[in-house]
């Protein structure tokens, strides 16, 4: 056994100055009292027991004191439930929603304040950078404009209905509303009936009105209203092509079912206005390079005026972006490592959760640019990747958070990095 904690909380309520052991293992229930100091890069509250292991506390605050349940214990680390906030924070709120006080784990910072949210955000990314050890300036925060919800849902299916995961479970909560995704989508995701499906992907226009869901493994006994494209990933496996168009930044984009695209159009225009003003002020004019580029997005609005090249090594997402380009662009389909570079000012850069990682570096920065814009959907990732493209030269001048996940912890940063003469 460790000790953890300075109080012990009985299962009826009852507190006792001292410590309470925490044996480890994880069927073992423990009630205790913990100060939060900080947030940890997944959202959550993070303390400190006496023994000084970090205790992760599911759904806490920074400052406030917490009655919590442990659940999961690890050498170094635990987790924790919430149970009763007994000092509270000045930036929590009110849970509206129902669903979310039954378990849904689909928004996980219904409890924070909105701008406070911004801020949390903020500091999970400058705690990695910190820890990689990257001096960066204070980040500039951006909240988005006249945003209708995600446009994207993915959902697990029971009974024939669209559910998300509940928190810490295996179990899923079904739904009758949700406020969290665009009204054409909230209409699939609660009405729509997906019969013995496993999940569904659902994929709307919200500024085209054109509707599509995914049904995993293969439609059968879907109900959903008929201007809605319905199709299986089996079929989809079987080499059929689906698409979507949404509108965006004054453009009309193709779509595909297997494409990568933003969350919502909002999010997509603040990362597009994000990344051009950068380019604006700090590039020199010239060819830029859009890699990871999907269905050209950056390449599409930012490289105007510009010759582009946009590398993707999705095929319907290459497939996607040489139609919204037109001759405006040259597609590779092509991972990035595997590019020969060519002289480019402007590198945007656009990778998956695992950021650009060492492989992609080199090859990518041998283009020469002067300017690297980086666009990432993970602090950890986000943190290494600077390290790497400052070790090769480069100096971080600014960086935004976008709060492109409203009422989540997931962080999205843009950052511009200048090559040092």
């Amino acid at each position: 056994m460790s000790l953890v904690a300075a109080a012990a909380v009985s299962p009826n309520g009852s507190r006792s100055e001292g410590v309470v052991a925490i044996a480890d293992r994880a069927d073992t229930v423990a009630f205790v009292e913990l100060r939060v100091t900080a947030t940890a890069r997944d959202g959550v509250g993070v303390a400190r027991g006496c023994d000084g292991r970090v205790v992760f506390v599911e759904g806490a605050l920074p400052g406030e004191l917490v009655t919590a349940d442990i659940h999961t214990v690890d050498r170094r680390w635990a987790r924790a439930r919430l149970i009763e906030v007994l000092e509270e924070s000045p930036n929590r709120v009110p849970i509206a929603c129902e669903h979310h006080l039954e378990g849904c784990g689909g928004c996980d910072m219904l409890h924070v304040d909105a701008r406070a949210q911004m801020r949390m955000k903020a500091s999970i990314v400058v705690d990695q950078l910190t820890r990689h050890g990257v001096d960066a300036p204070a980040p500039a925060l951006r909240m988005l404009d006249a945003d209708r919800g995600r446009t994207t849902v993915r959902a697990r299916v029971v009974d024939g209905r669209a559910g998300f995961m509940a928190r810490s479970s295996h179990e899923v909560v079904v739904p009758e509303d949700c406020g969290a995704v665009d009204d054409a989508a909230e209409e699939l995701l609660v009405e729509g009936r997906y019969g013995p499906a496993d999940g569904v992907f659902i994929r709307v226009g919200s500024r085209t009105g054109e509707r599509m869901v995914v049904v995993d493994p293969t439609v059968g006994g879907v109900s959903v209203p008929d201007d809605v494209m319905v199709v299986g990933t089996d079929e989809l496996d079987n080499d059929r092509r689906a698409w979507i168009h949404e509108e965006l930044s004054g453009r009309r984009w193709r779509i595909s079912a297997r494409s990568f695209f933003q969350n919502r159009p909002a999010g997509a225009e603040a990362l597009i206005d994000e990344v051009a003003e950068m380019v604006e002020d700090l590039a020199d004019e010239g060819p830029l390079v859009d890699a990871y580029a999907g269905v050209g997005l950056f390449a599409g609005t930012v490289g105007s005026g510009r010759k582009v090249t946009a590398i993707e090594r999705s095929v319907d997402a290459a497939a996607d972006a040489r139609v919204n380009l037109g001759d405006g662009a040259k597609v590779l389909r092509i991972p990035v490592e595997k590019w020969r570079a060519s002289p480019a000012s402007v590198l945007v850069a656009d990778p998956a959760r695992s950021g650009l990682g060492e492989a992609a570096v080199r090859p990518l920065l041998s283009c020469k640019p002067r300017l690297v814009v980086l666009v990432s959907c993970d602090p950890s990732s986000f943190a290494k990747d600077a390290g790497r493209l400052i070790e090769c030269g480069y100096t971080l001048d600014r960086w935004t958070v976008v709060d492109l996940f409203p009422l989540t912890s997931h962080v999205e940063t843009v950052a511009a990095f200048i090559a040092t003469p």
